[in-house]
C-alpha cells in the first residue's frame, strides 16, 4: 500500500500532519531549495514530539557533490535519530564517489530529480552502497511538477527496477490532488507532498489541516503495526476496487477524443523500425459512487486513460491494430467501475485518409476474464467428478519440464487471466513459479515499520510467493499444488501443471542468499538447476527487452534480479516475455512451444566463462 509523506518544518507542522494521519513526516526547509535543510535542533525536537508515532525522514540540503561533504552532513543527520537520510544526488561525475563514501548508519533515501535528466542506471549502483532507497523529486519547483519531467510511461520501469533491486521507492515533486490517482496505480512505496498541504499559501507558507486531510484522503490508509485498518472505502471504490458500488446510480460517460501518438505498429515489413501516427478514440461507461461528486474520490479520471494507452505503446512493436484496441480496452475494463468501453484506433500515414478499427466490449458478468467450464475458474461448490486422464501425461513424464515463472506484477494486469489460462493449458510439461508481487511489497513496507533482519523478510517474502500461488491455483482446475519436486512429478503424470509453493525447499536451502537482491526469478533458476530443465521463461509486466539482451544487461535495467545470473545453471535457456505476448501464449504452449523472446544461450555461456 502506497504511503502518504508529509514534509513540515518543524514541531508546530509535525502536530497537523499527524493529526492528519501522514503516514511518514518528512523534515525540510522549503524557503532554502528543494531539499532545503531545517537545523539538527529542530529535527531532535521534532523527533521528540513525535515519539515513535511515525518514522521521521530529514533531507541533507542542496550540496554539492562532493563526497566528505554529503558523508559528513549524512552523519550528522544521521546522529539526530531520523529513521531516514534524504540525500541529494544532482548531476556530476562525482555521484558515484558520493555514494561510496556514506556509510549507512541509518537508511539512505537518494533523491534524484525529474527535471535533472535523472539517471538510473545509478539504481544498481545505490543498492550496492546500501542506500535503503530512491526517489524522484523535482529541483526547480517553478518550473513544472514531476508528471511533466517524467511521464507516465516511465514510471512503471523506474519502480519496477528499484524494487527489483531491493530499494524502497518513493515519487514526489509538486504534486498535486489529480496526480494521485495517475500515481497510486504504480504502486510507489511513498507519495511526497508539501506545497499541497499548504493551500493557497504555496509551499513556503504554512501547512493547513484541511489540506492534509484532502490529500490524505485521496491515498488509501496502511494500517499502522498493531493498529485497526482505516482504509477509505470510498476511494477504493474510485479506484475501482468497490464490490458495492450501487448500479441504480447509472453511469457517466467518461472520453477521451483525437488522442494522437507516434506508435510502433503494422504487420508489413515497410512499418517496422519507426513511428506512425496513430489517433485513440476511447469512451468508458463508468458507474457512479455518488450523486454529488465533490473531489477526486468520486470520478474516473480521463487521464487514466491516456496513461493507460501511454503505457501500452511504450511497450514496443505492436502488429496489428485490432491488437492495440483489444490491449486498450482490457486496460481500461480493469477497473470494475468500468462497464462498457468503446476503443477506436486509427492509423492516420498510410494514405490520404484514416485506417482503423472501432471495437466495444462489456464487463463479463461472472468476473473480470474468466472464463466458464473446466478451463476456468475453480467453483468451489461443484460436485468432484472423475478427472480423465489426459493423453499427453505420458508424455510429459518424458519430458524434463520447463520452468515458468509468473511475474507478481502481473497481479493487476489485464493480461493475468490469459497468461494463467496459457500456463493451465500448456501440451509442453511446464513447473509454474509465482512471484512476489503485492504481498511481497507488503513485507517491504512492513520491513520500514518494524524494522526486521533482510533473512526475516527473506522468509517472508517466500510465503508472499505461496500467497500468489493460491490465487493462481484458485483460477483453474488444472493445475495442482506442489511442494516438492516428487509432487511436481506426480501433477505432470496426472495430466496437471503444478504451481511450486516454494517454502518447503527454499527456505532450508543453504545455496540460496537471505537478500532482497534474491527475488522469484533467482528462486525459478535454482529450482530449473533442482529440476534439470532445458528451459525458463520469465513473465514480466514489462516489454522493455530485446533479443540483444544479456543478463548482464536486463539485470542492469532491474529487469531481472542482482542475484540471477549467478543462480541461473549452465545449459538453461532463457526467455522472456510481456504484456503483448499473452495474446498468443495460449496457442504457443498448446503446441509444446514457450512464448517471448529467447536470450542466446552464447551471450550467457560466454559470461559465465568469464
Amino acid at each position: 500500500m502506497t504511503r502518504m509523506l508529509a514534509s513540515i518544518t518543524g514541531v508546530d507542522e509535525a502536530e497537523i500532519a499527524l493529526s492528519g494521519d501522514a503516514d511518514i513526516i518528512d523534515l525540510k526547509d522549503p524557503k532554502a531549495g528543494a531539499l532545503g535543510a531545517v537545523s539538527t535542533q529542530t529535527i531532535r525536537r521534532t523527533i521528540s514530539l513525535i515519539a515513535g508515532r511515525a518514522p521521521v525522514s530529514a533531507v541533507c540540503g542542496d550540496l554539492p557533490m562532493e563526497p566528505e561533504t554529503i558523508r559528513a552532513r549524512a552523519e550528522e543527520i544521521a546522529a539526530t535519530g531520523a529513521d531516514y537520510v534524504k540525500i541529494g544526488l544532482f548531476p556530476s561525475a562525482n555521484v558515484a564517489a558520493c555514494a561510496a563514501a556514506l556509510a549507512p548508519r541509518t537508511k539512505l533515501i537518494a533523491v534524484l530529480f525529474a527535471d535533472l535528466a535523472p539517471d538510473f542506471e545509478l539504481l544498481p549502483m545505490l543498492a550496492k552502497h546500501r542506500f535503503h532507497g530512491a526517489m524522484v523529486d523535482t529541483a526547480n519547483k517553478a518550473n513544472g511538477r514531476l508528471l511533466d519531467h517524467l511521464p507516465p510511461e516511465r514510471i512503471p520501469g523506474f519502480i519496477d527496477r528499484a524494487k527489483s533491486l531491493g530499494l524502497m521507492v518513493g515519487l514526489s515533486g509538486s504534486l498535486e490532488a489529480p496526480d494521485i490517482p495517475r500515481l497510486l496505480p504504480f504502486a510507489p512505496d511513498f507519495l511526497g507532498f508539501r506545497g499541497a498541504l499548504c493551500g493557497d499559501s504555496g509551499r513556503v507558507g504554512s501547512i493547513s489541516a484541511e489540506a492534509v486531510a484532502q490529500i490524505r484522503e485521496l491515498i488509501p490508509e496502511a494500517s499502522r503495526a498493531g493498529g485497526a485498518s482505516s482504509v477509505d472505502y470510498r476511494l477504493l471504490a474510485a479506484r475501482g476496487y468497490s464490490p458495492g458500488t450501487d448500479p441504480t446510480l447509472g453511469t457517466d460517460k467518461i472520453f477521451v477524443r483525437d488522442f494522437v501518438l507516434p506508435v510502433q505498429i503494422g504487420a508489413y515489413s515497410f512499418e517496422h523500425g519507426h513511428t506512425q501516427k496513430v489517433r485513440f478514440d476511447v469512451t468508458a461507461d463508468v458507474l457512479q459512487v455518488t450523486d454529488h461528486p465533490e473531489d477526486m474520490r468520486h470520478v474516473f479520471s480521463y487521464d487514466i486513460i491516456m496513461d493507460g494507452i501511454r503505457t501500452i505503446v511504450a511497450r514496443g512493436h505492436i502488429q496489428l491494430s485490432e491488437a492495440l484496441a483489444e490491449q486498450v480496452a482490457t486496460y481500461i475494463l480493469e477497473n470494475p467501475r468500468v462497464v462498457r468501453v468503446t476503443v477506436r484506433v486509427e492509423k492516420l500515414e498510410l494514405g490520404p485518409g484514416g485506417v482503423g478499427v472501432e471495437i466495444e466490449r462489456k464487463r463479463q458478468s461472472a468476473g473480470r476474464g474468466v472464463a466458464s467450464g473446466p478451463a476456468g475458474r475453480k467453483d468451489q461448490g461443484a460436485v468432484s467428478r472423475p478427472r480423465q486422464e489426459r493423453p499427453e501425461a505420458i508424455r510429459r513424464a518424458a519430458v524434463k519440464p520447463s520452468v515458468v515463472k509468473l511475474g507478481g506484477s502481473t497481479v493487476h494486469a489485464a493480461e493475468l487471466e490469459s497468461w494463467i489460462a496459457a500456463l493451465a493449458g500448456s501440451k509442453l510439461p511446464i513447473v509454474i513459479v509465482p512471484g512476489g508481487g503485492l504481498f511481497a511489497d507488503q513485507v517491504r513496507e512492513t520491513q520500514i515499520y518494524m524494522d526486521f533482519s533482510d533473512t526475516a523478510a527473506h522468509a517472508m517474502a517466500i510465503l508472499a510467493m505461496e500467497q500468489f500461488a493460491q490465487v493462481i491455483l484458485d483460477r483453474d482446475e488444472r493445475l495442482a499444488p506442489a511442494r516438492s519436486l516428487e509432487e511436481m512429478g506426480r501433477a505432470l503424470d496426472a495430466g496437471k501443471i503444478p504451481v511450486w509453493l516454494p517454502s518447503s525447499l527454499a527456505l532450508p536451502a543453504p545455496d540460496i542468499p537471505a537478500s532482497w537482491g534474491v527475488t522469484s526469478d533467482s528462486l525459478a533458476a535454482w529450482l530449473a538447476g533442482k529440476l534439470g530443465a532445458n528451459a525458463l521463461l520469465l513473465i514480466k509486466q514489462t516489454g522493455a527487452f530485446s533479443g540483444s539482451d544479456t543478463i548482464d544487461s536486463l539485470a542492469a535495467r532491474g529487469i531481472v534480479d542482482a542475484g540471477f545470473a549467478a543462480m541461473l545453471p549452465d545449459g538453461v535457456d532463457v526467455h522472456l516475455a510481456g504484456p503483448k505476448d499473452a495474446a498468443e501464449a495460449g496457442a504457443l504452449l498448446a503446441a509444446g512451444n514457450l512464448p517471448g523472446i529467447a536470450i542466446a544461450a552464447s551471450i550467457r555461456s560466454a559470461r559465465k566463462a568469464g
